[in-house]
């Protein structure tokens, strides 16, 4: 008897667990922006124009939540010959073949993103556009490093998953709130303050 509650209750725990993270990550970066705000109008503030490849960055993290999402689609039912003939899901034939690809994919794809920070990074330095050269750049250099720190962590999710098949969705879940943090961390960036 115990055995059969095993899984749902270690399945329930695991839900818990993401859920927290979820909320203790959105509570940080909220913290983060309201000391944006606040400092954004004190002496010293001056915007910088942010690095071109933010933006080609941005269609990266998107595109490799849709292939996330293929992936936990195509893991979470059976395959219908019928229904799935137009379902993006079933592009390589079966579902679970989708399973095989897409979730590598959003694998490369989150890797890409964070070359692409790393060059983002570069770029600015490269214009001499260091941590402590503005409130601004400091809260640049901030922001994109944690949500990198982040980032790298959904992909070690992601990398379990491939190997467990029953954390995906909550893997595939925390990878999406994930691109939602970028958006927002952009959003605070280039029109706050």
């Amino acid at each position: 008897m115990n055995a059969q509650l095993a899984a749902p209750v270690r399945a329930q725990a695991n839900r818990v667990l993401v859920v927290a993270l979820i909320a203790t990550v959105a509570m940080l970066f909220t913290a983060f922006a309201a000391s944006y705000m606040e400092r954004s109008g004190a002496r010293g503030w001056e915007k910088l124009e942010l690095p071109g490849i933010l933006w080609a960055n941005t269609v990266v993290l998107a595109l490799s939540s849709v292939a996330a999402e293929i992936a936990r689609r195509s893991r979470a039912r059976p395959f219908d010959a019928v229904r799935d003939r137009s379902n993006i899901a079933s592009l390589a034939g079966r579902p679970a073949a989708s399973a095989r690809w897409a979730l590598p994919l959003s694998l490369l794809l989150g890797f890409v993103f964070l070359a692409g920070q790393a060059a983002a990074w570069a770029e600015l330095r490269a214009r001499g556009v260091f941590l402590p050269t503005s409130p601004y750049a400091s809260f640049f250099y901030l922001l994109t490093a944690i949500h990198a720190v982040h980032v790298a962590a959904a992909l070690v999710a992601l990398a379990v998953a491939l190997a467990r098949a029953r954390i995906l969705g909550l893997a595939v879940g925390f990878w999406h709130f994930m691109g939602v943090v970028w958006v927002y961390v952009l959003l605070i960036l280039k029109v706050l303050g």
